[in-house]
């Protein structure tokens, strides 16, 4: 039976097993996936009709931005409202935006 294993793939299973070795090496020298921590808020476009309760909810929200700046975003769309911003803060602004009416993206 020794020779039936030699002739039939007893010395390839070794081979095999080496093969999927290598292939399990090169999965882990992979870089890891580091998840973003900061990003920027991007307003790309604004309903009309909505234009100025969005610009008090960037007033409100932006920290620094008093109406004339609010209002100048707004009509300075697409633009970036905010950059480097926590993950949290920019989900955040992100929903207090849409709400009037905005289309924000984070990035």
């Amino acid at each position: 039976s020794s020779g039936i294993n030699a002739e039939y793939g007893g010395a390839a299973a070794p081979a095999a097993s080496a093969s999927a070795a290598a292939e399990a090496e090169v999965v882990e020298e992979a870089p890891p996936v580091e998840e973003k921590k900061e990003f920027n808020v991007k307003l790309i476009s604004v309903d009309a009709s909505k234009k100025i309760k969005l610009i008090k909810a960037i007033k409100e929200s932006v920290p620094g931005f008093n109406l004339v700046a609010a209002k100048k975003l707004v009509e300075s769309a697409p633009c970036t409202v905010r950059e480097n911003v926590p993950k949290a803060d920019a989900e955040k602004l992100q929903a207090a935006l849409t709400e009037f009416g905005a289309e924000v993206i984070m990035d």
